[in-house]
C-alpha cells in the first residue's frame, strides 16, 4: 500500500527506471548495429590488461575482461555494462533529486534525462563516458548524503565513486574541484573546508590514480601527453572561434535535444548569474552543472570541442530543469516559460524513439546514406567475416598477420575476425604513437610472415610500407552490405616476408 507522496513517485521512479533498462537489455539482442570502432577498441585493450592505456585509465578495460570472461566474445557481452551502469546512474540521478527536492523531482529527473539522444547511447554504447557518468551521478547523490549526514558512510560512498569514476575518464577529476568551489561558495557548508573530511576524500579517491601514475611513468607519460594535446590548440582568427563556437552548440543541441537543451541553458544561467542568491540545493547544482559548461562554452571558441566532453555537467542539470519545471526552483521571469517543460521532454521522448526505430529503417525505408548516425556502426561484422575469409585464403595463412592502416581497421578486425586474432597498426617511418596499438609491442616476432593489409578503399597505402616487406601484392578492393545502398569498401594487399619494422626515435 502506498502510503505518501513520496512513495508514490518512488515507485513511479522505479517501474520508469525498469522498463527503460528492460528495453535497453531487449534492445542489445535485437538491434542489427555492430560495436563501433571505439567499443572494438576498448575490447582490444581487455585482452592484455594493465593499470592504464594509451588516452584512458583503465577500468573500461578490466570491465570488458570481466563480462567477455563470464559470457564470451560477443557485442551484447561487451554492450552488458552499459545497460548495468546506466541503470545505476539513473538511480543515482533520483535519489540526489529525491534528496535535495522531493521524489515527484526525481521522477521527472529521470523522464527529462531519458528523453535525451544522451543518455540512450550511455545506455547502450560501451564507453568511457558510460563509467564516468554513472560514477559522477551516484556522487552527486553521495556527496549531498556527507553535507546532510555526520555519518562516515557517504564520505567514504563519494571518496570511493570520485576514484572509481577517474580510473573510468580523466575528467571525474573535475568532481572533487567542483566539490571544493560549492563548500567555497555556500556560506553554511564554508565551514567544512576547516575539518578534514573533504580534504580526505579528495586526497582518497586521487589515491585511485596511483596505478595509472606508475603505468604512466614507465610509458612515457603517454595519457598525459595525449590529454594535454586535445586540451591545446586555439582557432587563429575570430571567423574560425565563431565556427568551432557553433559547432558545440549544435553538437550539444543534438545531444540533448533542441528544447531541453535551449531551457537548460536559458534557466541555468539566469541562476547562475544569481548565484549568491539561490538557495542551498540550486547553488549546488549550479556548481556540478552550469559552471562546468560555462568552461566549455568559452574553451569552444578557442578550438573544436568533442561532443560528449560536457557530458557529465549534464546530470546535475537535468535535476535543476526538472525541479524549475515541476516548480521547485523559480527563475523569476522565466517561470512564464515553465509551460514548455511538457513539451521539451515530450519532444525529446519523440527524437528518441525515432533514434531507437532509425536503425531498423534507415537504408530501407528511409535511405540516409552516410547521413544515418548509425553509419559509424554498420558493416564491420560483415567486413571481419570478409577479411577472415581473405586470410585462410592466403599462401601461408598459419604465418599471416593482419596489419590495419587505420585503427579501426586493426580493432574491428582483432574482434570481428573468427579466431579473434592478435592485430597491428601501421603507424608510419618513424612511427607516432597515436593509439594502444603503438604502446604494445611491434610485430618484430614475425620476420618472414606475410601481412594481410586493410585499408579504405582508394586510399593509397604509405610509401615507407613498402620497404619493410620483401614484396607488396594488391588483392584488389571488396565491398560489404552496411544496409540498403550503402557499402563499406576496403582496399586488401599482401606484404610478402616482413623483412623489419621501423622503430621509434
Amino acid at each position: 500500500m502506498i502510503k505518501t507522496k513520496t512513495d508514490l513517485w518512488s515507485r513511479r521512479a522505479l517501474i520508469l527506471l525498469a522498463v527503460i533498462s528492460g528495453w535497453r537489455l531487449l534492445y542489445l539482442f535485437i538491434v542489427p548495429l555492430d560495436l563501433g570502432p571505439d567499443e572494438a577498441y576498448y575490447w582490444d585493450w581487455s585482452r592484455q590488461l594493465a593499470f592504464g592505456y594509451f588516452s584512458k585509465p583503465p577500468l573500461i578495460a578490466w570491465i570488458n575482461a570481466l563480462t567477455t570472461g563470464i559470457f564470451g566474445v560477443s557485442s551484447v557481452a561487451v554492450r552488458l555494462p552499459a545497460v548495468v551502469l546506466g541503470a545505476a546512474g539513473l538511480w543515482g540521478l533520483f535519489l540526489a533529486a529525491r534528496r535535495l527536492f522531493s521524489a515527484e523531482v526525481g521522477f521527472w529527473t529521470l523522464v527529462i534525462w531519458v528523453a535525451t539522444p544522451a543518455a540512450a547511447a550511455l545506455g547502450l554504447i560501451m564507453a568511457t563516458d558510460v563509467l564516468l557518468v554513472c560514477s559522477w551521478s551516484l556522487a552527486l547523490w553521495t556527496l549531498w548524503q556527507s553535507l546532510e549526514d555526520e555519518g562516515l558512510r557517504w564520505k567514504l560512498a563519494t571518496t570511493l565513486l570520485i576514484g572509481l569514476g577517474t580510473l573510468g575518464k580523466q575528467m571525474m577529476l573535475v568532481f572533487p574541484l567542483l566539490m571544493l568551489i560549492f563548500l567555497l561558495l555556500s556560506p553554511q557548508d564554508r565551514p567544512q573546508l576547516k575539518r578534514p573530511w573533504p580534504w580526505l576524500v579528495v586526497g582518497g579517491g586521487l589515491l585511485f590514480l596511483l596505478p595509472p601514475l606508475w603505468w604512466n611513468s614507465r610509458h612515457d607519460w603517454i595519457t598525459f601527453r595525449h590529454t594535454a594535446h586535445n586540451i591545446g590548440g586555439s582557432n587563429p582568427d575570430l571567423l574560425a572561434r565563431l565556427a568551432t563556437f557553433g559547432e558545440f552548440v549544435g553538437s550539444q543541441l543534438g545531444l540533448l535535444s533542441p528544447l531541453s537543451w535551449l531551457l537548460l541553458i536559458t534557466v541555468g544561467f539566469a541562476l547562475l548569474l544569481q548565484l549568491r542568491r539561490q538557495s542551498r540545493e540550486v547553488r549546488y547544482l549550479l556548481c556540478f552543472s552550469l559552471l562546468g559548461l560555462s568552461a566549455f562554452f568559452l574553451m569552444s571558441f578557442k578550438k573544436s570541442i568533442n561532443p560528449n566532453w560536457p557530458a557529465v555537467f549534464y546530470p546535475a542539470g537535468m535535476i535543476l530543469l526538472a525541479a524549475w519545471g515541476r516548480s521547485a526552483v523559480s527563475a523569476g521571469r522565466l517561470d512564464r516559460l515553465r509551460r514548455l517543460f511538457g513539451p521539451a521532454w515530450k519532444f525529446g521522448l519523440l527524437l528518441l524513439m525515432i533514434g531507437y526505430l532509425l536503425p531498423f529503417v534507415s537504408q530501407t525505408v528511409l535511405d540516409l546514406g552516410r547521413k544515418d548516425p548509425s553509419w559509424r556502426i554498420r558493416g564491420w561484422q560483415a567486413i571481419g567475416l570478409q577479411t577472415g575469409e581473405m586470410l585462410a585464403q592466403q599462401p601461408r595463412p598459419g604465418q599471416t598477420f593482419i596489419l590495419g592502416i587505420g585503427r579501426k581497421h586493426s580493432a574491428e578486425s582483432a574482434f570481428y575476425v573468427p579466431g579473434n586474432p592478435r592485430t597491428y597498426r601501421w603507424a608510419g617511418d618513424p612511427p607516432v604513437v597515436a593509439s594502444q596499438y603503438e604502446v604494445w609491442p611491434p610485430p618484430l616476432d614475425k620476420f618472414g610472415w606475410d601481412a594481410l593489409i586493410i585499408t579504405d578503399a582508394g586510399r593509397p597505402l604509405p610509401k615507407a610500407l613498402a620497404q619493410h616487406f620483401a614484396r607488396l601484392v594488391s588483392l584488389g578492393t571488396r565491398e560489404v552490405s552496411a544496409g540498403g545502398n550503402l557499402r563499406r569498401k576496403l582496399d586488401y594487399y599482401r606484404g610478402e616476408s616482413l623483412q623489419s619494422w621501423p622503430q621509434r626515435r
